[in-house]
């Protein structure tokens, strides 16, 4: 069914408003109808009533008349002729409003005229004679009763016609009743039809489509053509009806398709969480792209593959892996110039290259896709498939395998980061580890080199005293020279990953009670969240740079410390030494190799060092690691 066909046909709405009108338009002629029949009726008896009046008074002047009683008229003679005058008046005059309405027939005219005629010329001049003397001649009073007989005789045929003429108008009248009871019961009929044929037939015949329809009739259809709002209706039922019938028949092919595109999708899935899985743990270089490699071919069912890395100081692309291509293959990555290495880094979508049989005449490949490795904004590198024949463009393969390229750039950069923070890290430990050495070891070293020096001297002077003195500094220098290296290796080899901080702390004062006899006292307050492996390393080699300078220089009894871990971390180290001068300490917080490496290790966990000392007072170290730093 065509949007023409269905436009030609009449609408419900319109036929409702038809058929209204026309009902509306028939009652209302029909009551209009009526109502002028009874007005008639009206006039008709009004007209009947006056001529009956006439007649009587009529009469009672022919008794007078052929009577005695001429002298004295029981009639009032003027008053009879004006109310004859204004009937006849009113009845001949074309008045549509009073009498002349119901002058339809032509014998009620010639009735009216003779009647006219008859008053004016016979009978009104001897009533106004008769009216005026109160006497009249014989043979005058015998025309005046001829006269009034006849006029009595032609008001009568007037009161007859008149009579019949209300006769008909009841008829009518009757008729008319009964034509609108049969319209009444006509247009019932005419209702019901119209919503039988216009409403309840299509509703029925779409009832039994939709029945059909529950009963898997794919095939039914509906033609419900009575008005133009059941062909819409009937026409988009047959469109949902073939649609569902197109459904059906292709259930099974849409079924394997949709499979065949959720495998799809499910295995692209897999391939980037097992990638992305892969990528996240602990792999070489080599070990990642073989992975990766390897994965990409079977997922893409590719039989070989290339993966080049970016030089940007040489301004090309470098061979890092090849698979399944032989050494002669002369068309991969790695020979592409810059102005192309520049366009495949311009492109933001995979490059498609057909490969030219005729310069690779040793090549069995036909096309090769050339994807990127980037991280961000960074072009890392790219991976190249080889196909034996041409592809047509996948583009969510394209997109999965531009998505690993991407994984896979964040892991290599990842990976350079990490080995340049475990540089930097293992730089930076060298560092701490040489200024350990020259504030201790070194410093030693230079004493006992200069001891010997002056032990030469005494030789050749053959001073005994000397010889004996400078004997006793080497010895006590050699040993603390000795007590440093195995505090800097003891220090080393502590390892803050698997215990907690009060075992590490406590073996730490352990160490340093048996290696310099002083007591130490150890007060811990641990309500907070536990420190990092990081935080608990800096802390603990922040503690054993404090006593080894206690060890070296401050020539205490007793040492306290003193951790509180709370929102805000605080280690306290106090010494009941002989402390340093303020102005001293001051001049060396920025030269001290000491105190520059515990500022350090401190500056790496976002803490502080606050560091008291008064002349024979003790020192006090304290640790701050705040709130904010512990994130």
């Amino acid at each position: 069914m065509t949007q023409t066909s269905v436009q030609q046909v009449p609408q419900l709405s319109s036929r409702l408003l038809r058929l209204a009108l026309l009902w509306v338009v028939v009652l209302i002629a029909s009551v209009v109808y009526t109502l002028f029949l009874s007005k008639q009726m009206e006039i008709t008896s009004e007209v009947m009533r006056r001529a009956a009046n006439i007649r009587a008074e009529l009469y009672q002047v022919s008794y007078d008349l052929t009577t005695e009683q001429m002298a004295n008229l029981t009639v009032d003679v003027q008053g009879l002729v004006w109310r004859v005058d204004q009937t006849l008046n009113l009845a001949t005059l074309d008045d549509e409003s009073t009498y002349r309405v119901m002058a339809r027939d032509e014998r009620i005219d010639k009735i009216l005229e003779r009647i006219d005629e008859t008053w004016r010329q016979n009978v009104k001049p001897l009533l106004l004679r008769w009216n005026e003397i109160h006497s009249i001649a014989h043979l005058n009073r015998h025309d005046v009763l001829n006269g009034l007989d006849l006029l009595n005789s032609e008001l009568n045929e007037w009161q007859n016609l008149t009579e019949a003429e209300v006769n008909r108008n009841i008829v009518v009248l009757r008729y008319t009743q009964v034509a609108l009871g049969g319209l009444s019961i006509l247009s019932v009929i005419v209702v019901m039809w119209f919503l039988f044929a216009s409403v309840l037939k299509p509703l029925n015949q779409l009832r039994e489509g939709i029945d059909r329809l529950k009963a898997s009739d794919w095939k039914s259809r509906v033609y419900a053509e009575g008005t133009q709002e059941f062909s819409e209706i009937s026409a988009g039922f047959n469109e949902l009806v073939t649609h569902l019938d197109d459904v059906y028949t292709n259930l099974e092919n849409k079924v394997e398709e949709k499979t065949a595109s959720l495998a799809e999708k499910n295995a692209h899935l897999t391939a980037l969480y097992g990638l992305t899985a892969f990528l996240g743990e602990q792999h070489s270089m080599d070990e990642m792209l073989e992975s990766f490699i390897a994965r990409v071919l079977t997922l893409t069912g590719a039989p070989a593959a290339q993966v080049c890395f970016w030089n940007e100081h040489r301004s090309q692309l470098e061979n890092v892996l090849k698979k399944g291509l032989n050494e002669n293959f002369q068309f991969g990555c790695e020979q592409c110039g810059s102005d192309f290495s520049e366009k495949i880094f311009s492109s933001p979508y995979p490059l498609r290259v057909s490969i030219n049989q005729t310069e690779t005449k040793t090549s069995e490949f036909t096309q090769k896709i050339i994807y990127h490795i980037r991280y961000r904004q960074k072009n890392i590198g790219v991976f190249v498939l080889f196909y034996k024949k041409e592809l047509e463009q996948d583009h969510a393969l394209d997109m999965l395998l531009e998505n690993l390229g991407r994984h896979l750039g964040a892991a290599i950069e990842n990976m350079r980061l990490a080995a340049l923070d475990q540089q930097m890290a293992v730089a930076q430990e060298r560092n701490l580890l040489a200024q350990n050495l020259h504030d201790s070891i070194a410093q030693t070293l230079s004493f006992v080199n200069l001891q010997v020096q002056m032990l030469e001297g005494a030789l050749q002077d053959k001073n005994q005293e000397q010889i004996d003195d400078g004997i006793r500094q080497i010895k006590a220098g050699v040993q603390e020279c000795y007590d440093d290296v195995r505090e800097l290796l003891l220090n080393f080899r502590t390892r803050v990953y698997k215990e907690e901080l009060d075992e590490l702390v406590r073996s730490v004062l352990q160490r340093f009670e048996r290696q310099t006899r002083v007591k130490t006292h150890l007060n811990i307050q641990d309500s907070g969240k536990s420190l990092t492996s990081a935080q608990k390393l800096q802390v603990i080699f922040i503690l054993q740079e404090v006593l080894s300078n206690v060890r070296k220089h401050a020539r205490a009894q007793t040492v306290m410390v003193n951790i509180r871990n709370n929102d805000q971390f605080e280690m306290t180290v106090m010494d009941d030494g002989i402390g340093i001068d303020p102005k001293l300490l001051s001049e060396r917080k920025q030269s001290h190799v000491g105190l520059s490496i515990m500022r350090e290790r401190a500056q790496k966990v976002n803490a502080r060092i606050e560091i008291d000392s008064e002349i024979d007072q003790g020192t006090t170290v304290r640790l701050i690691l705040p709130k904010e730093g512990r994130s």
